[in-house]
């Protein structure tokens, strides 16, 4: 069951779109916003008006978005009191200062979490998995089977051939980035390990692919 965190500004929309995306699934919503203004009011009660009717646990967290140390520790302590579930954080709307508070505590945090940003028009959601930019450590051999994967070869022979690398080395290496969420079961280089390759000073030089047959 999902945990739903959205934080909300004068307008429901993108957190009704949410809830509905992920109602077969949710346990709860938990709403952080500012409430004070009358229209941060109206939209907040129009969404637990949702949740009423479709007999959601709601849980609402009131933060002052001129205090930064106060966003953090009370963000931080609401994640805290739902670790160990799966964790949804739709930043559609909202105070972009409170939007970027709650990643800050998220990039802080030792959670497995989605998050999702709706485009304005409607027409895009993105989606981003907070583990995938969590710093690695990866040695140079990682990156260059990182990049030969990348290259298209995918098995640990075919690897072993083109970097001239010990195969239980290359073995033991494909293993670790399996561990690390960089390469896939089917030997595809994941979101995460494009981002790897794309934040490193490393290079694999080009080299033409043979043909398969050939492993």
């Amino acid at each position: 069951m999902v945990v739903l965190f959205t934080t909300l500004g004068f307008d429901e929309k993108f957190q009704v779109r949410a809830f509905m995306r992920w109602f077969r699934e949710l346990e709860s919503v938990v709403v952080i916003g500012s409430f004070s203004e009358e229209r941060a009011k109206k939209a907040l009660n129009s969404l637990l008006d949702v949740a009423n009717k479709a007999n959601v646990k709601y849980d609402v967290l009131e933060v002052n978005p001129y205090d930064t140390v106060d966003m953090v520790v009370k963000i931080g302590g609401k994640i805290e009191e739902y670790k160990g579930k799966e964790l949804v954080f739709n930043l559609s709307g909202g105070m972009r200062v409170i939007s970027l508070t709650v990643l800050l505590v998220l990039s802080l945090k030792d959670v497995d979490a989605k998050v999702e940003v709706e485009t304005e028009d409607m027409r895009h959601l993105a989606t981003l998995n907070v583990r995938d930019f969590r710093p690695l450590s990866v040695s140079e051999e990682h990156l260059k089977v990182l990049s030969a994967v990348k290259a298209g070869y995918n098995s640990v022979n075919s690897i072993h051939k083109y970097l001239d690398l010990p195969l239980s080395t290359v073995w033991r290496r494909v293993k670790d980035l399996k561990e690390m969420g960089l390469v896939d079961e089917n030997m595809r280089v994941t979101f995460r390990g494009e981002l790897v390759l794309s934040t490193s000073s490393f290079s694999l030089e080009r080299k033409t692919i043979p043909d398969r047959k050939e492993y």
